[in-house]
């Protein structure tokens, strides 16, 4: 990765995965409208499946743009060394500009609720 938003993907993805490979950043397509960017652990020969993937974006350009958001924050909170809270859950993986949060909050609270029953 070339480009300097490339390069803080990769120093992200050291940071959250590990330093032990490389990392590969793939944008795609189908329809030339939507685009989402992921990134995989390159091991030379192969890759590992998608570690992080972008929502839908309207152009390759915001999908990266999206991808270098999330894992910016991903890795700060990796940094603290502290169980990540909701809040910041919802601000990493919530879309740009947060435009899933609602959505992403409903399935988190009910996801957790059904965890608690099954410990009780």
């Amino acid at each position: 990765m070339s480009s300097a938003r490339g390069q803080r993907i990769e120093a992200n993805c050291k940071i959250i995965w590990g330093a032990d490979c490389e990392y590969d950043l793939d944008n795609e397509t189908d329809d030339y409208v939507h685009y989402m960017a992921h990134v995989k652990k390159d091991f030379g020969v192969s890759f590992g499946p998608p570690l992080a993937m972008t929502g839908l974006c309207g152009s390759s350009e915001a999908a990266l743009a999206e991808l270098d958001r999330m894992l910016e924050l991903w890795a700060k909170q990796v940094k603290r060394g502290t169980p990540m809270t909701k809040d910041e859950r919802l601000e990493i993986f919530g879309g740009p500009k947060g435009k899933h949060k609602k959505i992403l909050s409903k399935f988190i609270d009910e996801f957790e609720k059904r965890e608690r029953a099954k410990r009780a």
